[in-house]
């Protein structure tokens, strides 16, 4: 699994509520960086986008909001990703949906 997903995934340990905004926003941009450009990845890279709007604005409420669509674009780009990083996302994907 990649490094990125792995500190994903060890920052939701303590659940999503458990993340300050600041620590979000950083690990947000860093997925869009990362997604930006890949095939079949649109509809997640402008969800990221709303996701830091809100976060960097305090909208906590909006970005919670979005959670769950988040988890149902990056399941459906899972099957599609590196084996390695497959078991990862599919965490990720479940983590997100809440």
């Amino acid at each position: 699994m990649n490094e990125q997903l792995q500190q994903t995934l060890q920052a939701l340990q303590g659940g999503l509520t458990g993340i300050d905004a600041g620590t979000a926003a950083s690990n947000v941009t860093s997925w869009h960086k990362t997604l930006d450009g890949v095939p079949g990845a649109e509809t997640l890279v402008s969800h990221l986008a709303q996701l830091k709007d809100c976060l960097e604005s305090g909208d906590l409420p909006g970005a919670a909001a979005l959670l769950p669509g988040l988890g149902s674009e990056t399941e459906k780009l899972a099957s599609a990703a590196p084996a390695a990083d497959q078991d990862g996302l599919h965490q990720l994907a479940t983590a997100l949906k809440g």
